[in-house]
């Protein structure tokens, strides 16, 4: 069995996180849905997760 998880800094946490969704992209997950999470842990919250993919800027608009 698996220990403790490490604890992240917000930051960690973001860069962590892009690069799973980096490594996803790569490998063909579509993240235009959502994801449920029942955690079995009482102090934790259960979590959905949506993600949804950006249109890339052109060089003729500004991203807003």
């Amino acid at each position: 069995m698996e220990g403790e998880p490490e604890l992240l800094s917000v930051d960690e946490f973001e860069d962590e996180l892009g690069k799973l969704l980096e490594t996803s992209a790569r490998n063909g997950i579509d993240f235009d849905r959502s994801w449920t999470f029942r955690l079995p842990n009482d102090d934790l919250p259960d979590i959905m997760v949506e993600i949804t993919s950006l249109q890339k800027p052109t060089s003729d608009s500004e991203e807003r």
